[in-house]
């Protein structure tokens, strides 16, 4: 592991990708057991997405390879390591990329120990401070499940507007669930400073 100390050593707090509490940075090999143990939470898996069947090591030794070397591109996915251990606590991603129309969407999990420290919201403003500031994108959209109650005040709280509700349109153990879009412009990104 590499210390906070011998990263400030090497300017990696002037990088975009580092905040006060997280660095955003590409996936080790060797940290496949961390992502693993994550994934073994079913309330986690259904929070974010829904639950996937149990994968073998070799399947996530596999695809932890698979993102570690991963070209580089405007679809993104990170890990987001504490700033002072660089021990993964989460992962964040972009997909859903239109660059006509300039919008992007993205989904951030952080694991259910590493929860409320503001991880997951200094991820998202790095992300956004990215997407919005060196490529040029012009809106940021995001779906949360109506049960998330968590995820739901976050968005609130980072100032996202809530967009649009698909009723019933995700389902899980119980039972089906609203689907929430919310959204965010440059313009309302640049006001939030």
């Amino acid at each position: 592991m590499t210390s906070s100390s011998q990263y400030a050593a090497i300017g990696v707090h002037d990088s975009i990708w580092t905040g006060r509490r997280v660095r955003l940075r590409g996936l080790e090999p060797k940290e496949w057991q961390r992502f693993r143990d994550n994934d073994l939470n079913t309330t986690s898996q259904r929070l974010g997405d829904r639950v996937h069947p149990p994968r073998s090591n070799a399947g996530y030794e596999k695809w932890a390879l698979e993102q570690s070397t991963r070209p580089s591109s405007d679809e993104m996915w990170l890990v987001i390591a504490d700033i002072n251990d660089d021990r993964p606590v989460g992962s964040i991603c972009t997909n859903r990329l239109d660059p006509t129309s300039g919008v992007f969407w993205y989904g951030v999990g952080i694991f259910r120990e590493e929860q409320r420290r503001g991880y997951a919201t200094e991820a998202i403003r790095i992300v956004q401070r990215y997407m919005f500031g060196e490529r040029r994108y012009t809106k940021c959209q995001a779906e949360v499940h109506g049960d998330n109650a968590p995820s739901l005040g976050l968005h609130q709280s980072l100032g996202f507007v809530m967009e649009g509700r698909l009723r019933k349109a995700v389902f899980h153990e119980s039972g089906h669930q609203d689907l929430i879009i919310f959204g965010m412009t440059v313009d309302e990104f640049r006001n939030l400073r």
